[in-house]
């Protein structure tokens, strides 16, 4: 009896809680988001490491839930129109992430600009800093579960990337990569070179 009891007052803490955190996303978006495009949808709401950064999201976009956006101070997240990143998709940024339109992201995706710096056995790997570069993905690309996209990295527009990946080298438009590190296995299209 008491325990169906604290089952209910839980969930409406739950559901209160939920409420209060979409109505502050929708009406007061410049606090998470520099842009909010129109017709968003969010399936859970997402988290953020910092408040006021520049994370920009476009049009239709989609968001699952448990997705981790974290974005440093001199730093941006831009997505595109049309996008959906699944569940628990997290994207950390120091240098840049941007990702196009027309993408889709699965779910438990890790893209990281940066890393840890861990060269100095002498000091403490939290206490070196980070390294990284900008990541770039281009527009139709299909990003399977449980991937990973690593620092400098750049996904040319219309690509593939297999479940698990780990993709620490640029992939070109219209290629299907997999593996651990992630390796070009085919392309979807040829493009034609246009004479000059």
């Amino acid at each position: 009896m008491i325990y169906q009891f604290l089952s209910k007052v839980f969930k409406a803490i739950e559901v209160i809680s939920l409420f209060l955190r979409a109505y502050s996303y929708f009406m007061f978006p410049k606090v998470f988001f520099r842009r909010l495009g129109q017709y968003c949808q969010f399936k859970g709401f997402p988290s953020f490491g910092y408040v006021f950064r520049n994370i920009q999201l476009g049009d239709a976009c989609t968001l699952g839930k448990g997705v981790f956006l974290n974005c440093g101070p001199d730093s941006a997240i831009e997505i595109g129109s049309n996008v959906g990143l699944n569940d628990c998709t997290y994207l950390s940024s120091l240098y840049g992430i941007s990702i196009g339109d027309n993408t889709r992201i699965g779910e438990f995706v890790s893209i990281r600009d940066n890393d840890h710096k861990f060269s100095d056995t002498d000091i403490p790997i939290h206490s070196q800093g980070f390294t990284g570069a900008a990541i770039k993905i281009g527009n139709d690309v299909w990003i399977g579960r449980g991937v990973y996209v690593g620092k400098g990295v750049q996904i040319g527009d219309g690509a593939v990337i297999g479940a698990n990946s780990v993709v620490t080298k640029n992939i070109p438009s219209y290629a299907v990569a997999v593996g651990v590190p992630a390796k070009v296995i085919k392309y979807r299209k040829i493009e034609t070179l246009s004479p000059r």
